[in-house]
């Protein structure tokens, strides 16, 4: 049996500045290139693993991903598909085939469901094969994806089950091609649209763990997941920020052969997120900046985590938000350590050099709709290139435990640190910056002799900071990854969807 592997990956902010126009943003992967090196537990990962069967011939074709957070232009995604397309069909005969996506890939019209216009057109070249596919968390997938394969998302948030779902794609493909089951998928779409920080499904903090309502919804899924003929349930927190009548969360489910099944499975877990959907906003509560920071200059652990959810590089935002700074220097705060992108700032402090002062202009060179640049005066400490190693724990199917084999090299562009004010260091980064506690220990700032940390994410910081912070804070900062859903520009969002409209009724369709 041949069975291809294909992967289209991308986070679509359609409100971001930096979009994809052009084939010079687009990366490819050829062949085995594909496939993992060496200890890798994501979701290829865990299927290469899960096909591994001496009846089995993997045939890796391609794998495309962007430079970009933003919108994928039409002419880009055409030529994007018709690689993959190509790629698959050259690999011809395929008894399968196996599609790594992110989920929320958002093109410009009419590729609004990007994943499920590539599914259609497998579908069309391909024919009537199996096809399974895995998906991040936040993907906001179709129905007509859900029709024509079998999704394998992840149950977490942050993810750390890549590995597991790849394997679980791997043995429902391989059962469907010995044809001992037949899979039939059911999604039910909740209206509901974030926040991305009230949907965790753990957490290291075990008191906060059983707060969550997804970690409460999960154990019940986990007890459906066991009724005779389930393949597979998921809870999916969509994503806010790609414009798509998809976007919102969802619940799938997948039996063999029963459809009635699946849709009753699904029907009860989407009743009870839409009944108990207010949890979402509690969990975590969520403070203006200012707010947020005399809280962090009054506790006495530390250090105290400060995140900046505006302005997630994880949600394709700049990175470039002076925010924070601002208010920490004004309200004259000390001993905190933060991280801006900017390229000049970079420029600058290299060329200055170690011990010399600058006065500049720092953050919104990108992006000014919500912020501006803030002029600050500050000693540049330190010089260096930006390449370090991420030891761990961190996003993105790496398991709760560190585990070296997981170690990776990563490199955010050159790098300089500016002491401003009352021992404030800023971390400039040239090309982008890091949601992992060793981003911080590698620019030489030691996280325990701080009062406060900022950290511009959402969710992906939770599995470095969380175990050695003293508290968290999360921040209403301004940017593309905002909260305030109300406030962006959709065209194409599927109304009413809660809490933009609060008052709201719903329920599945019986």
């Amino acid at each position: 049996m041949r069975i291809g592997i294909a992967s289209l990956w991308h986070e679509t902010n359609t409100f971001a500045m930096e979009q994809n126009d052009s084939m010079e943003t687009v990366h490819i992967q050829c062949g085995d290139a594909l496939l993992p090196q060496g200890y890798v537990r994501s979701f290829i990962g865990g299927f290469v693993e899960g096909a591994n069967h001496p009846d089995v011939e993997l045939v890796p074709t391609l794998g495309i991903g962007f430079s970009h957070g933003g919108l994928i232009h039409a002419k880009v995604y055409e030529r994007c598909r018709s690689m993959i397309m190509d790629a698959l069909r050259e690999a011809g005969p395929l008894d399968g085939v196996y599609f790594a996506f992110h989920g929320a890939m958002v093109a410009e019209t009419p590729y609004i469901d990007a994943e499920g216009k590539l599914v259609q057109e497998a579908r069309r070249i391909l024919g009537d094969i199996p096809m399974v596919g895995t998906y991040d968390f936040h993907a906001i997938m179709s129905d007509f994806e859900v029709e024509s394969l079998v999704p394998f998302p992840h149950n977490t948030n942050p993810h750390i089950d890549g590995y597991e779902r790849g394997l679980e794609a791997a043995k429902c493909l391989l059962q469907m091609l010995d044809g001992t089951i037949q899979p039939v998928t059911h999604r039910v779409f909740v209206p509901v649209i974030g926040p991305n920080i009230g949907q965790s499904t753990w957490s290291h903090i075990p008191v906060e763990e059983e707060r969550l309502l997804l970690h409460q919804l999960n154990l019940k899924r986990e007890v459906l997941e066991e009724t005779p003929r389930v393949i597979n349930i998921t809870i999916l927190g969509g994503y806010g920020y790609g414009d798509s009548p998809d976007t919102g969360m969802s619940v799938v489910a997948t039996t063999n052969g029963d459809a009635k099944l699946a849709k009753q499975l699904a029907n009860e877990l989407a009743r009870d997120l839409w009944t108990q959907r207010g949890e979402l906003q509690k969990v975590r509560p969520i403070y203006s900046i200012d707010k947020g920071v005399r809280m962090a200059m009054k506790r006495k652990e530390t250090p105290v985590l400060l995140v900046d959810l505006g302005d997630d590089p994880g949600s394709a935002c700049p990175a470039d938000s002076p925010a924070i700074l601002e208010s920490l220097i004004r309200n004259q705060a000390r001993d905190c350590a933060l991280t801006i992108r900017d390229a000049e700032v970079v420029k600058a402090g290299i060329a200055a050099g170690v011990g010399a002062t600058l006065t500049m202009d720092v953050g919104g060179k990108i992006d000014q709709r919500f912020y501006q640049p803030l002029q600050v005066t500050g000693v540049v400490k330190s010089i260096d290139d930006g390449k370090y190693i991420i030891c761990g724990p961190t996003h993105g199917g790496w398991g709760r435990e560190v585990v070296r084999e997981t170690f990776r090299e990563t490199s955010v562009g050159s790098r300089i640190v500016l002491r401003i004010g009352n021992k404030i260091d800023v971390i400039f980064s040239q090309r982008r910056t890091g949601k992992d506690r060793d981003f911080f220990k590698s620019a030489g700032i030691l996280l325990e002799e701080k009062q406060i940390l900022v950290v511009k994410s959402n969710q992906a910081h939770r599995a470095s900071f969380d175990p050695v912070v003293a508290s968290t804070i999360e921040l209403n900062t301004p940017g593309v990854s905002t909260i305030d859903y109300a406030s962006l520009p959709y065209q194409y969002l599927y109304r009413p969807i809660w809490p933009i409209d609060s008052d709201m009724d719903w329920a599945p369709s019986e």
